[in-house]
């Protein structure tokens, strides 16, 4: 369940909105209507139960901006693009740009189906990027299990690596220094073949202190051998893949 805060002066259309939303995407339930910028401060810097905020620019107490401004710095990440902000005024609108909890701005005055888009975009991004990070977390469990050392950067680039064969059915595992190891290379602005060697080196270090009989289950092994980074890649990505199918 989403959980939504509606931040508007206008206590009619609020409620308008809210039954619409709720009316219109199960998924979406509206927790609270603030009709003022202090209320809304209060409510986001003190209830968990936020996912999404839609923020009138134009409202007493504090306006908009002030609203984004004295939400807690702490808690401006959990906050990362959960802001529609709704306005006619463009001296406002420009004061959003580059703030990193606004999603979207949009017009003062469009039709709910207008809102209702711009939400459930929003939505489908935000369960994405959880879908992502749980792939990741069960990545980084599996490697954890086999005995990888996580303050290893070959770990870290191992991840990318596998998290990109879960997610890119079509890549070809086979040629892991052609299709995968640029990519990573690319998001951490190091060539492909330092990629490879640290990936290559944080697989030694786990072999040297892993159990071995864990390794020979994990990897039906019939007797004791080190796995190949491609092996390694190719097992875990199948068992994330079974996990979350």
């Amino acid at each position: 369940m989403i959980k939504v805060l509606i931040i508007d002066d206008n206590l009619l259309f609020a409620r308008k909105l809210m039954n619409h939303m709720n009316e219109t995407n199960h998924e979406i339930k509206v927790c609270y209507i603030a009709i003022n910028g202090k209320e809304a401060v209060e409510i986001l810097n003190h209830r968990d139960d936020i996912d999404i905020f839609l923020l009138d620019l134009n409202i007493p107490g504090y306006n908009g901006i002030e609203v984004l401004e004295r939400i807690e710095e702490s808690r401006k990440s959990k906050y990362k693009n959960s802001c529609i902000a709704i306005s006619g005024d463009i001296s406002l609108m420009t004061k959003l740009r580059n703030n990193s909890m606004v999603y979207n701005v949009i017009s003062k005055g469009c039709e709910f189906s207008k809102i209702m888009k711009e939400i459930n975009n929003l939505i489908n991004e935000k369960k994405q990027i959880d879908k992502e990070k749980l792939i990741k977390t069960k990545i980084l469990e599996e490697l954890l299990y086999i005995g990888y050392n996580i303050s290893h950067k070959g770990t870290t680039y191992l991840i990318d690596a596998i998290f990109y064969v879960t997610t890119n059915l079509e890549s070809d595992i086979d040629n892991l220094k052609k299709d995968i190891y640029p990519k990573i290379a690319i998001k951490y602005n190091q060539s492909s073949n330092n990629i490879k060697c640290d990936i290559i080196r944080a697989t030694e270090n786990m072999y040297c202190k892993c159990d071995k009989n864990r390794i020979k289950e994990y990897f039906a092994y019939w007797q004791e051998m080190k796995p190949n980074v491609k092996t390694v890649i190719y097992t875990v990505a199948n068992k994330i893949a079974m996990k979350i199918s």
